[in-house]
Parts: structure tokens; C-alpha cells; sequence
């Protein structure tokens, strides 16, 4: 029994030893990369992001280039390995602007996560957050101009960011779709998607409509109808009969 007593201490010594190497090596990659305010999220408007300050720039070479850029994404369907939100890889205007600021001797960036464009994979289309998406996660990756060189992906709830619902807004007064004889009409500004569904929650047809548009439903039955309207980050219900 001594011996085996004498043979499990160095193991767990060693388990210690590792724990702590894993813990410094998070911090150390942390500390590369501050953003404030912290901890932060969707609803906390503008954040900045500062790479560097330390002198530390193994998680990405900058290569002396002053303009970088984060190329961001949003996980929100459960499954970590996923973007489901992101920006366009071929365009850097779609990315946030990672550049050199020789006053805090770093790269900073300044943005929104909340309020920014991204393109959806689900509708293979750009767009902001829509009201009501649960956000898991948001990752990044830091490149150069061209996109010959990145990081690895990093994500956002190792450096302080929170989970949360994307906010639902309403709609202004005025701004609505009606629907008559079979038809809808908007004065709600841009494009709007519209999806019908039954009464036992099934969704018989989803359509985009443009503001001052009148468009056909398509609907081949009679009856009432519920019309989930969504805008951007505002969205409501209407119930309808056709």
C-alpha cells in the first residue's frame, strides 16, 4: 500500500504542474488581445479591441503592416464549429479595420458587434442580427489586407464575451404590412420577409416585399392566416384573413 501511496503523488504533481501550464498559456494568449468594456456583448454598443500592447504578437505576425483586419462571425444554431453570421472574406470592407495606433504603441479597433451587417447563411444574404437570434459565441480571426496570412480562430467568450438574445425592436407608427384580396402591400423602408404560417403552426409560404411594393401571397386556400413580419431587427405578428 506504500507503494502504491508513493506512486499516485508525483502523478498528481504532475496533473498540478499541467493545469497551471494550460491556465498561464490562456492568460498569456488573453493578455495579447484586450477588449473593453469587459466583459462585453450584443447589447454593449461600441467595444475596441486591442492587439499588441504588450509587445506580444505570437498569435499573429503583423509584419509591420499598419492596417489588419478581423474577420468576425456569429455562432447561433448550437453547434460550436459553425458561422452562421459573418463577413465576406473577399471583401474587406465588410470586415472591422484592425490598424496601428502609435498612441497606444498597439492595433485597435473600434465597432459594434450588435449594430454591424453580416452575411447569413441561411438566407445567403447580408443583414443585421434579426430580433430575437441567440448569439452563443462570436469568433474572429486577425488577417492581413490580401488574406495570405491569418490567425487561427479565436473566440469571443475566451476574452470576455456574454451570450445573449439578440433585442427585437418595434416597429415606428405607420410602418406595417396590410394584407386584401390575396395581397400584401408595405410601407415599412427596404426589403422585409414575411412568412404565413396556419393556424396549426405550419408555415405555408415566406415572401420579401419592398417598401410602396404590393405583392401576391400565393396562397391557394381560404382562411385565417398568421404573418410573422421581420425588418431588420424588428419584428411582429399579424394575424390575417385570406
Amino acid at each position: 500500500m506504500m507503494y502504491e501511496r508513493w506512486t499516485i503523488m508525483p502523478i498528481i504533481i504532475m496533473m498540478k504542474k499541467l493545469l497551471l501550464v494550460a491556465f498561464f498559456g490562456l492568460n498569456l494568449a488573453n493578455a495579447q488581445i484586450i477588449v473593453t468594456p469587459n466583459p462585453f456583448g450584443l447589447t454593449s454598443g461600441t467595444i475596441t479591441l486591442t492587439y499588441g500592447s504588450a509587445g506580444d504578437y505570437s498569435l499573429f505576425d503583423p509584419m509591420s503592416e499598419p492596417n489588419l483586419y478581423l474577420y468576425t462571425g456569429l455562432e447561433t444554431d448550437g453547434v460550436a464549429s459553425t458561422w452562421d453570421f459573418h463577413d465576406t472574406w473577399t471583401d474587406t470592407s465588410t470586415m472591422v479595420p484592425l490598424t496601428w495606433n502609435a498612441t497606444a504603441n498597439a492595433y485597435v479597433a473600434t465597432f459594434d458587434i450588435g449594430a454591424r451587417t453580416y452575411y447569413s447563411e441561411a438566407t445567403m444574404s447580408n443583414t443585421t442580427i434579426p430580433g430575437g437570434t441567440m448569439v452563443n459565441n462570436w469568433y474572429f480571426l486577425i488577417r492581413n489586407a490580401a488574406g495570405t496570412s491569418q490567425s487561427s480562430d479565436l473566440l469571443g467568450t475566451n476574452y470576455g464575451f456574454t451570450p445573449a438574445t439578440a433585442s427585437i425592436a418595434s416597429f415606428e407608427n405607420g410602418q406595417e404590412i396590410k394584407f386584401f384580396d390575396g395581397q400584401m402591400s408595405s410601407t415599412i423602408s427596404g426589403n422585409t420577409l414575411v412568412e404565413i404560417y396556419n393556424l396549426i403552426g405550419q408555415k405555408v409560404s415566406s415572401l420579401t416585399i419592398e417598401e410602396n411594393q404590393i405583392s401576391s401571397l400565393n396562397l391557394t386556400s381560404k382562411g385565417v392566416f398568421i404573418a410573422i413580419i421581420k425588418n431588420e431587427n424588428k419584428q411582429k405578428s399579424v394575424k390575417f384573413l385570406n
